[in-house]
């Protein structure tokens, strides 16, 4: 199967959901958020660019979703990490797929653990603690690789 068209399926199971959503509670920032996370995945942009637009609205996506529908909003947030990772060379030829499982996993993982908490603000917290530690120490053992390899020494 062609990549633009799984990227299109993706695109359009988490617009799917959210017009569902939408019409079920009767609100209507579902289907604006919808509208425009499909007019950022028509943009006719560079995939840096397009991964950019379609993460943030996505996002807005899934806040939309997730107010009526927790479940909903789980689905619409896999989807979008699917419709972000799908670049032109494809998941199956890259490391997007490993990453794909991992957000997916983690997404869920998150999910599963703010749905049986009886208070969400403290595991939302931690992990957004987790999350910004995790990615704390990933940037900086990426600028130290970096410094490594400008300055002469070996990876």
């Amino acid at each position: 199967m062609k990549i633009p068209v799984v990227r299109g399926l993706l695109v359009m199971a988490a617009a799917s959901i959210a017009v569902f959503s939408s019409l079920q509670t009767g609100t209507w920032y579902g289907l604006i958020a919808a509208a425009v996370f499909i007019l950022a995945a028509l943009l006719r942009l560079r995939s840096d660019d397009k991964r950019v637009f379609l993460l943030a609205t996505g996002e807005l996506l899934v806040i939309a979703v997730a107010g009526p529908s927790f479940f909903g909003g789980v689905i619409v947030q896999c989807a979008v990490i699917g419709a972000v990772l799908f670049d032109g060379e494809g998941m199956p030829y890259t490391r997007d797929s490993i990453l794909f499982c991992l957000f997916s996993t983690a997404a869920l993982g998150g999910a599963f653990i703010l749905y049986l908490s009886n208070q969400v603000l403290i595991p939302f917290l931690a992990l957004t603690a987790g999350v910004a530690g995790a990615t704390a120490i990933f940037v900086t053992l990426q600028e130290l690789r970096e410094r490594r390899m400008y300055s002469g020494g070996h990876t």
